[in-house]
């Protein structure tokens, strides 16, 4: 009832709006154009840009390959597919299970409901943006510490279609394949693209002798658009992932080789996600109104791990998973342009998440049984004035309501039966300020201040009350960037600092056992820059490069639970820098050649800091050529075949990718 309510406000609050006295603005927009040469962000954010030709020609297809390519972006791969996957910017992120997202996905205006469900295969993009800083009132969805906004390509009454194959390594094989076009012409549309991609697994089982993380899996979408008037603009979407990663790909810590395993354990892991969303746009001559209703479910089953990894399997885990999430979301903004410029919209979300964990130890059976309901209500806004010349100033406001309800009970062979209900519940408000100043067409600066927060809630699968229930985390952002150009655009700068003082910074927590929660450190700060360039050296010959760096670290912060003091320690999951370097030829006859090189920093992968991945860096190359309806690339990632983990925990760790080597073949007609 409640969910109806508040869909009827937002569509019934912003009509009596439009039909109020009409007022000239600038419209909100967002841009799609193809390039010839890579981007290269001049707005008064601290944000990247990749459209749909690099991101073919960067071998962009999954989620890790964007934050490669981002300053102080980082996305922790915890070899779980989805489950347990850490958006991190600029020291912000999410534990892996429990907290709100920092950094939110959205896909053609929909909200991804939480990191878990967000199963990461990039496919008929168009555009797709990084925000490195808070969006309290861009997005419906709270993006804590940025965003990344994702736009699929469209349908026109052009009849297209276009079919990717891929080869390589490990008996890699991938399709691509898309079609779109006018079914009635200028009135209905359709959109139809799918992808799969399998290979064999880069692990070996020693005990078992098979390659347990044997991969397959398959992505589509489905859309119709309706225009029964240039005034109206109706989409429905469709998608569906079914994805089978074999096992966890995990291997102990003190084996010889990073991807050799014993388990004895015939491991599982297989998630799937179904979605469906309406999309309506309607514009009048003086305001555009946008509605956005979603639903999404996400499962985990089978979840079969070892969880000590030796021929003998006498700890083990068996763990289902689940989350069903509805939102509502609507926009409302001026179509004009004018000395002020403004957006007001609402949000609601309500999400269901069960867990069903059996954990078998020596001398132990302990069943979990979890079933979590958390709503969020919001409105925010954005209002803008650019009547001085060259300058700009805004400011951006949202409120939150957070409701959580956790039914969760624990039954144990060796400490009896468990139950716990409990609930929280939050408000708060996050502004910010923000200003920026043109010097000339070739120069300008930017800066910006506010208050953000990330909801609070409660924790399961643990056996510790003073465990359960963790606090919201706020944080004091603020940041400075300046933006040039030189010697006639040849050479292009971004620089950018940042402060960020952050109250009951959220920490995971791991218990033995398989037990998690999420704890608060009092006080922590973050800080660093980015620096990102590109050089025009000659025609066609393009200079990248791409610098983060975060220094974050606990001020105050004692384990609640044992007392121990972790004061001065860095927080998981942050490296400690990342930087990308890239050369780029590009001929107007379609040749094409992409050198890159990526170094990430020193990682810590718990609070204590005794889990740590030190600094490495992979270098990949890509050759190809893309002229007409033709295109074909060779790839050859992480040449000097480095060995790296991605994550660790406890004795184990997830071992990055190995040297792969590959061919794609595109036809588009």
């Amino acid at each position: 009832m409640k969910f109806i309510l508040f869909i009827i406000f937002c569509l019934v609050a912003p009509t009596t709006l439009v039909n109020a006295a009409p007022v000239t603005l600038e419209p909100i927009t967002i841009t799609t154009q193809k390039i010839t040469e890579p981007s290269f962000n001049r707005e008064a954010d601290s944000k990247d840009e990749f459209y749909a030709e690099e991101l073919q020609e960067r071998g962009m297809t999954r989620l890790q390959d964007i934050s490669k390519n981002v300053a102080n972006f980082n996305i922790t791969d915890q070899s779980l597919g989805s489950f347990r996957q850490m958006f991190t910017m600029r020291g912000l992120t999410n534990t892996s299970i429990f907290s709100a997202p920092a950094v939110v996905f959205y896909v053609d205006d929909v909200a991804y409901s939480s990191p878990i469900t967000n199963m990461g295969q990039l496919f008929d993009i168009e555009a797709l943006t990084v925000y490195r800083t808070a969006q309290p009132g861009r997005f419906g969805k709270n993006a804590y510490a940025g965003a990344v906004d994702i736009q699929t390509r469209q349908p026109d009454n052009i009849l297209k279609s276009s079919v990717a194959l891929d080869m390589g390594s490990y008996d890699y094989a991938a399709v691509n394949a898309k079609a779109s076009g006018a079914l009635i012409e200028d009135k209905l549309y359709f959109s139809l693209s799918g992808a799969y991609n399998g290979r064999d697994g880069f692990l070996y089982n020693s005990f078992l002798n098979n390659h347990p993380d044997t991969q397959e899996n398959y992505s589509g979408r489905a859309a119709l658009t309706w225009k029964p008037s240039t005034a109206w603009d109706v989409r429905l979407t469709l998608t569906k992932d079914d994805f089978n990663y074999g096992n966890a790909r995990f291997t102990r810590l003190d084996q010889p080789t990073p991807f050799t395993t014993e388990a004895g354990l015939n491991e599982q892991l297989q998630q799937n996600a179904d979605s469906q969303n309406l999309r309506i746009a309607h514009e009048t001559d003086n305001y555009n109104l946008v509605s956005i209703t979603s639903h999404r479910f996400w499962q985990m089953s089978p979840f079969i791990v070892d969880l000590d990894l030796k021929p003998l399997p006498i700890a083990s885990r068996n763990l289902k998973n689940q989350d069903e999430t509805w939102t509502q979301e609507v926009r409302l903004s001026p179509r004009k342009s004018g000395a002020w410029d403004w957006q007001l919209g609402g949000f609601f979300s309500t999400s269901q998440f069960l867990e069903l964990d059996n954990i078998q130890t020596p001398g132990d059976l302990s069943k979990y049984w979890t079933d979590k309901h958390t709503e969020n209500y919001a409105v925010f806004g954005r209002l803008a004035y650019q009547g001085i010349s060259n300058l700009n100033l805004y400011t951006d406001l949202r409120l939150d309501y957070v409701s959580s309800h956790l039914d969760s009970w624990l039954d144990s062979t060796s400490g009896g039966f468990l139950a716990v209900k409990p609930s929280y519940d939050t408000v708060f408000a996050s502004p910010k300020w923000g200003v920026d100043y043109r010097f000339s067409e070739h120069s300008l600066i930017y800066a910006a201040t506010g208050f953000g927060f990330k909801p609070g809630g409660l924790t399961f699968a643990n056996t510790e009350p003073r465990a359960i229930q963790f606090d919201r985390e706020t944080s004091w952002q603020n940041s400075i960037g300046i933006k040039n150009d030189w010697f006639d655009e040849r050479l292009k700068t971004n620089i950018a600092a940042f402060y960020y003082d952050i109250t009951d910074y959220q920490v995971e927590r791991f218990f033995a056992g398989g037990n998690y929660s999420a704890f608060n450190a009092p006080k922590v700060s973050s800080y660093g820059v980015e620096f990102e360039s590109q050089a025009k050296i000659i025609d066609n010959l393009t200079l990248e490069n791409s610098v983060g760096y975060t220094h974050i670290r606990f001020d105050d912060y004692h384990d609640r639970i044992t007392g121990v003091d972790y004061t001065g320690n860095t927080a998981p999951f942050v490296p400690e820098y990342n930087t990308m370097t890239a050369l780029q030829y590009k001929h107007p006859r379609g040749y094409f050649a992409r050198a890159e090189w990526f170094w990430k920093g020193n990682t810590y992968f718990d609070e204590t800091n005794l889990l740590h991945q030190s600094a490495y860096s992979v270098v990949n190359l890509r050759v190809g050529y893309a002229k007409g309806h033709y295109e074909a690339y060779v790839y050859a990632n992480n040449l000097s075949d480095t060995y790296y983990y991605t994550t660790q925990l406890g004795v184990r760790g997830a071992p990055g990718d190995p040297t792969v080597a590959g061919v794609r073949l595109v036809l588009n007609y």
